[in-house]
């Protein structure tokens, strides 16, 4: 049972970073935008997404670790039925 416990595991910790490499990538591509943006207005609008998507992946990664703790505490009781 372990082996699938570490299996999920790894796939919950993938893709939390492959959601972190995306908010660097939405970063990074904010900032370059804010830095030819030439108004205040596209400034701001930008900003305001960033942080929506800010806010988007934070929810993500909160609901991505309670997926995984149910993940390991449903396994841990089904390892505990199954015998060795």
């Amino acid at each position: 049972m372990k082996d699938i416990e570490n299996y999920k595991l790894l796939h919950v910790q993938d893709a939390l970073q492959r959601l972190d490499r995306a908010l660097v990538r939405l970063e990074s591509a904010a900032g370059k935008l804010r830095s030819k943006s030439g108004t205040a207005g596209d400034s701001a609008a930008l900003a305001i997404k960033l942080d929506h998507l800010s806010q988007a992946h934070g929810a993500l990664k909160e609901t991505t670790g309670r997926v995984a703790r149910g993940l390991d505490a449903a396994i841990s009781r089904l390892s505990a039925l199954i015998p060795d």
